[in-house]
């Protein structure tokens, strides 16, 4: 990727949290109200998973990367042994009997170029690619190269420091950051209690720098995430076999050890 420089920013105001093509499956378990178990489960490996990477990439000192994922996990009341382990794997050690846990990354092709990069955290990658290939065979999806159709994007979600902040005031943070855009929007999916917030897109390397630079500016930082980006020029309509598709995200949902989904399906108008 080139290096970011101002003329690359941009003015955005989005009604509600501006959303890239294709499912966060982070968001889509905020939101599920049913199968409670299932849902801890999920939240926890993903937040597990994000703590344990931003402990191998910034340490565990001076890391508002780090704080912000802890904050959020007690929020979502996982547990401190998770939590503790999850450090701990970060910075190397053992857990015990533990297996060693790996990140590994699927690619899928299925019907109307609908393109699915699924990412999971497992101590067993035979079994989990299995699960996710039955549930996936559902939409006819199955294992092919897609993921040059997607970019890695970081994104850093905060607040303003006081009510008179604008955009524009933003642009000059973003600059000074390095980050390559700024957008502004108003929570209305209560993902964040409904507030006025702002997000900055960046190289995924430089999410735990900017991240940083924000907290010491006194920006509260919100969420701090990276994820796969489809071009417009890659984008695709909604399956036509609806139902189908909807049958294997819920079975994806059910396997514990995914942490993210992400397709190139286009956001309707009225998403």
């Amino acid at each position: 990727m080139t290096p970011t420089t101002w003329w690359r920013l941009t003015r955005a105001v989005h009604s509600t949290a501006p959303t890239w093509a294709g499912h966060s499956k982070w968001q889509n378990i905020r939101h599920d109200k049913a199968k409670n178990d299932a849902k801890k489960s999920r939240e926890a490996y993903a937040i597990a998973s994000r703590i344990e990477t931003s402990v191998k990439q910034g340490g565990v000192e001076g890391n508002a990367q780090l704080a912000t994922l802890m904050e959020k996990a007690k929020k979502l009341n996982v547990t401190k042994k998770i939590v503790e382990n999850a450090v701990k794997r970060g910075n190397g050690e053992t857990i015990g009997d533990e297996k060693p846990m790996s990140a590994v990354t699927y690619e899928f092709m299925g019907p109307g170029g609908v393109a699915m990069v699924v990412e999971a955290t497992t101590d067993n990658k035979t079994r989990t690619v299995g699960l996710v290939r039955h549930a996936l065979s559902k939409f006819n999806a199955s294992l092919s190269p897609c993921l040059y159709m997607f970019e890695r994007k970081g994104r850093v979600v905060f607040a303003p420091r006081d009510g008179d902040e604008t955009l524009d005031d933003l642009l000059e943070v973003a600059i000074d950051v390095g980050a390559e855009d700024v957008e502004e929007f108003v929570d209305h999916d209560q993902e964040y209690n409904g507030e006025r917030l702002f997000q900055v897109i960046t190289d995924p390397s430089q999410v735990g720098d900017i991240s940083n630079q924000l907290s010491q500016k006194g920006y509260q930082l919100k969420d701090t995430n990276v994820e796969y980006v489809s071009g417009e020029e890659n984008e695709v309509e909604f399956p036509a076999d609806e139902k189908a598709f909807n049958k294997a995200l819920e079975m994806l949902d059910e396997i514990p050890e995914i942490t993210e989904y992400y397709t190139n399906i286009r956001d309707s108008p009225d998403a």
